[in-house]
């Protein structure tokens, strides 16, 4: 309840500071939309912030809550009420409380239900009609369902979201705009139409629109919208057990763990007549602090005015954290979706099968299996519908997993089966090659992989995260299909793209060779090239030097560094160096290495000449179970410096265990994590709980001959990581040419 107590002092004191009035003051109407079980009503009447003499009458007249579950509407009543007999001694109604989905009775088109609790009814049109001043509560923040077999998709709220789009959608500059429809976002939009041209809205919300890419139009439009924004910045973004459907404060319980999802507390203050944009009032918790200690910032603080705020100013891109730089737009874009000069034609997110645990797979038999069994659910289905429009799909996920797309294909009848060419390699996680089926229905999106990658084509790029990752920012050369999330979330640049050849001969504009009925196209745009050897007059560059010089560019620690806060909100571009033939020199030894990391020598650490059986039995000594390989337990020494691992050591099996990994190994970071721990996170036995689908990666050292593939691969990415430090150490400064 302490976040909950932090927003009324909050709301309380922006209000007597805006406008000259407090909650207690006779005229000021308290709004909250999303009640619950009526916990900030609650806290409101308990918390000493309203007068007792006035405190009847605001229970009477100017405090309202919605709610839109009938259980938690009588709970919340309970509630209340409960509390105001404990406070004023005589039981009482409570007259405030509407059984309503706040978005929607405020829909143009709202139809009211006359026939169940008219008095409701009346309730509402009473509300709707009050001057609020105040908003306050925990907002929904779903942006939907997480699967198709959920049958649990968002509402549509068609005025609302006309207003969404027509103010924060219309002035967004990312690609896709989907998240800013999420609910916490409708909320935000719904109280600043509700509250007219003065009073405050106080929340404890979802904090991703703070720094988000897609949020950049959401943040301009409140700039403008509002006077005044305080934030505090209560972070989160903990890898660990979610808190959806708690209320958000919730996931600030006892002990060290924490949201997944950023939460802030935000109160936006509306002034009449106010021309300027709002100054925003920024604080946030400290770095790596644990749930507790979140608590206690909150607790310590009080309100806002017990907070150390940074008076920010928004840039012209609206953004009000990690402000990006100006020179950074001006280098050349990386891809051609982007105005202007590029270096890539094309570029394409990786393959989004929407059913990973089905579509992938460490063996090319078992994947089959589970293909055939989804798409003998499929096709029941299918002529289940045939027969009768109205038959519901199979929810079982251990028969079938849907999606946007499947479900599309099988309302409209599309027929399906099993074809041996869709298995194909794929680039799934770093240093993670599996199989998968690649398929136009059974996969969600393609993207353009079918440009890239066509009839089992070869090629070769580099995945990279994508502009508001989650992780830090990284890239990988890979030569399989990539996945979306092969880092994070991704986009893939390819040396080449492919086009069919028509057989006519006519209307083909590109040279290139032909494979296969394909014309293999260079990916390096003409004009990339002349504008590099524009830049560079002493050096010969070819269109391979350019390819090379963006991968050893982008691995600069300065140059990521640098440009950080660009780098969360938009792809890379870039610049011209100094020094062109030594990041080109880097990059290309970077990409043969990180290609060969199935071949290149693994590192001589102790344990690794370890002998099995022999023979069949081979597999199984060195097999990988399913529980994750770990670290060893840290020294005196180590638990005295702080750490939890002893990280030189990492126990594979129960029979092997290796030692001797050097600490400067851990410096090679693709994301999240170094590229060893993507071994241990990936290379175990696991069973997907929905689907009982098992991925046992010893698979697919069967699949490869190897029975020592992961242990040999265990030591072979130590080696990549130890080889690719010293390639990036001797990058040389960045030093960026403006005369090019």
């Amino acid at each position: 309840m302490e976040i909950v107590d932090f927003i009324l002092r909050s709301a309380d004191e922006v209000l007597r500071a805006e406008f000259g009035q407090g909650l207690t003051d006779e005229g000021v109407h308290v709004l909250d939309p999303f009640t619950g079980t009526g916990t900030f009503l609650v806290r409101l009447l308990q918390s000493g912030l309203i007068e007792p003499h006035d405190l009847a009458r605001k229970y009477a007249n100017e405090l309202h809550a919605n709610e839109i579950l009938l259980l938690a509407y009588y709970i919340a009543a309970a509630n209340i009420e409960t509390t105001f007999e404990e406070l004023e001694g005589t039981p009482l109604p409570f007259p405030g409380l509407v059984l309503t989905d706040s978005f929607q009775s405020w829909e143009d088109n709202d139809q009211q239900d006359i026939d169940v609790m008219p008095e409701n009814n009346e309730r509402l049109e009473r509300q709707k009609q009050l001057p609020i001043q105040v908003i306050v509560g925990n907002p929904p923040y779903s942006v939907g369902q997480d699967s198709a077999n959920d049958d649990n998709a968002n509402e549509k709220y068609p005025t609302l979201d006309g207003e969404i789009e027509r103010t924060y959608v219309a002035r967004s500059t990312a690609t896709s705009k989907r998240t800013l429809y999420d609910s916490y976002i409708r909320a935000i939009k719904w109280a600043t139409l509700r509250l007219g041209d003065r009073g405050i809205v106080a929340f404890v919300t979802n904090g991703g629109f703070l720094d988000s890419n897609a949020a950049d139009g959401m943040r301009q439009a409140l700039a403008e919208e509002f006077a005044a924004i305080h934030v505090f910045n209560l972070r989160g973004n903990r890898r660990q057990g979610g808190a959806e459907g708690r209320p958000i404060w919730e996931a600030f319980a006892k002990g060290s763990g924490g949201s997944i999802a950023t939460i802030a507390i935000v109160v936006l203050v509306k002034r009449p007549h106010a021309t300027k944009p709002a100054t925003i009032y920024y604080s946030q918790v400290g770095d790596f602090t644990t749930a507790t200690e979140k608590v206690a910032e909150v607790v310590s603080a009080g309100s806002i005015s017990g907070l150390s705020s940074l008076a920010i100013t928004p840039n012209e891109h609206g953004d009000w954290l990690h402000q990006r730089g100006q020179d950074f737009a001006a280098y050349m874009s990386i891809g051609a979706k982007a105005k202007g000069l590029a270096v890539f034609g094309l570029y394409s997110k990786g393959i989004n099968t929407a059913r990973s645990n089905w579509a992938y797979g460490s063996s090319r038999v078992a994947l089959q299996r589970n293909i055939e069994q989804l798409i003998l659910a499929y096709e029941r289905d299918r002529q289940a519908l045939a027969a009768d429009s109205s038959t519901l799909l199979n929810a079982d996920e251990r028969q079938i997993k849907w999606s946007r797309t499947l479900e599309s294909a099988v309302r409209r009848g599309v027929t399906m089966q099993f074809d041996p060419q869709n298995l194909r390699r794929a680039a799934f996680r770093p240093f993670t090659t599996q199989w998968v089926y690649w398929d136009r229905h059974l996969n969600d999106q393609l993207y353009s992989t079918p440009y890239l990658f066509p009839n089992g084509l070869e090629n070769v790029g580099f995945s990279l995260t994508d502009a508001a990752s989650h992780a830090p920012f990284s890239l990988l050369m890979i030569n399989d299909l990539p996945d979306l999330h092969t880092l994070d979330t991704a986009q893939y640049f390819p040396r080449w793209r492919y086009e069919k050849v028509n057989d006519s001969g006519m209307f083909e504009v590109h040279a290139g060779e032909v494979v296969d009925g394909y014309r293999r196209i260079d990916n390096i745009t003409d004009e990339a090239l002349a504008a590099f050897t524009a830049a560079y007059p002493g050096e010969s560059i070819s269109k391979d030097d350019i390819f090379d010089y963006v991968y050893g560019l982008l691995h600069s620690p300065e140059y990521r560094e640098t440009y950080a806060a660009d780098l969360k909100k938009m792809l890379p571009r870039i610049p011209f160096a100094k020094d062109f033939r030594a990041f080109a020199d880097a990059g290309k030894q970077l990409a043969a290495l990180h290609l060969s990391y199935e071949t290149v020598e693994p590192c001589p650490l102790e344990g690794l000449d370890v002998s099995g059986p022999g023979g069949e039995a081979d597999y199984e000594f060195f097999a990988v179970g399913d529980k994750k390989m770990t670290f060893g337990k840290p020294t005196a020494e180590q638990k005295a410096a702080g750490l939890r691992h002893d990280r030189s050591m990492i126990r594979y099996n129960d029979r092997i265990t290796l030692r001797g990994v050097p600490e400067e190994a851990y410096r090679y970071t693709l994301g999240s994590r170094s590229a060893i721990e993507w071994i241990i996170d990936r290379y175990w036995v696991k069973t997907d709980k929905a689907s009982g689908i098992v991925n046992d990666p010893n698979d697919w050292s069967r699949e490869v001959g190897d029975p020592r593939y992961i242990l040999d691969l265990l030591a072979r990415i130590v080696t990549v990581s130890l080889e690719t430090v010293k390639v990036v150490d001797s990058l040389p400064p960045l030093d960026i040419r403006h005369d090019g």
